[in-house]
C-alpha cells in the first residue's frame, strides 16, 4: 500500500513528517514510488518501515551507495525532530526486491 494511504501514517505526526522527507529523498536520488509497511503485531521481530523502490536491475552495490546518503539525511531529520533512536520508530529501507 502506498504510504499516504496508511492511516498509521496519518495518524502520527512524525511519521507523516518523515514520509514527505523520504518521498523528497527519493526524487533527489531518482528512485522510485515510497511504500509504508505497518509493524505486524503478531511478530516481534517487524517494526515500521518505509521501503524506496530502487529501479529492479540494479546491483545491490548501487543500491548501497544511495541508501548511505539517504540514510543519513533521515537520521539528521529525525535528529531535528528531536528523535534520537529512529530504528525504535521505523525503518527507512531502499531495495528494487518488490
Amino acid at each position: 500500500m502506498p504510504s499516504s494511504e496508511s492511516e498509521v501514517v496519518r495518524n502520527d505526526t512524525f511519521l507523516s513528517k518523515l514520509e514527505k522527507e523520504v518521498m523528497v529523498l527519493s526524487a533527489k536520488y531518482g528512485l522510485g514510488e515510497v511504500l509504508f509497511r505497518e509493524r505486524n503485531p503478531l511478530n516481534n521481530n517487524s517494526s515500521n518501515s518505509f521501503y524506496i523502490r530502487a529501479p529492479k536491475n540494479w546491483s545491490n552495490q548501487q543500491i548501497f551507495d544511495v541508501w548511505e546518503p539517504i540514510s543519513n539525511e533521515v537520521h539528521a531529520f529525525a535528529k531535528k525532530e528531536g528523535i534520537e533512536t529512529l530504528a525504535e520508530i521505523c525503518h527507512v529501507i531502499v531495495s528494487n526486491r518488490y
